[in-house]
């Protein structure tokens, strides 16, 4: 992968992490208002309680891939600001193996969705792994 590329990689996929983080962090907020609606119904207090984890859960991810995508376009404006890119494209590949293999597990579906995300990390982490060893690559 050239250094072009990867720069149009994490230009791409960083702004629809953006936009994917910012859905993440509202539908968050939304289960975790709902899980706290039901909560207050002792009857409903197991689906509160699958309600505010996955809400939580979701608000982690999406501020994980709304960060990813901050810093993944701002690294393919400007090179010398990889570094934060690259640390957060090792945490969206960890936080979509995760998921992948709590959906596995789980058996609560979503194979295919963990897997696309688990893709696009990966590919924005070796786009960005691109640019930091064009940086300290020895000129000549």
């Amino acid at each position: 992968m050239n250094l072009e590329t990867s720069k149009k990689i994490l230009k791409v996929f960083g702004i629809i992490g953006i936009i994917l983080g910012i859905l993440g962090i509202l539908f968050g907020i939304l289960a975790l208002a709902g899980g706290s609606v039901l909560a207050t119904d002792e009857s409903m207090a197991e689906t509160a309680g699958i309600a505010i984890v996955a809400g939580v859960f979701m608000l982690i991810t999406g501020i994980v891939s709304l960060l990813e995508g901050i810093f993944s376009v701002r690294a393919a404006k400007d090179s010398t600001k990889i570094m934060p890119a690259w640390i957060f494209a090792i945490i969206g590949v960890i936080s979509s193996a995760i998921s992948l293999i709590s959906g596995i597990v789980g058996g609560n579906g979503g194979l295919v969705s963990n897997l696309g995300s688990l893709a696009i990390s990966i590919l924005i982490f070796m786009a960005a792994n691109t640019i930091k060893k064009s940086l300290n690559a020895p000129v000549g």
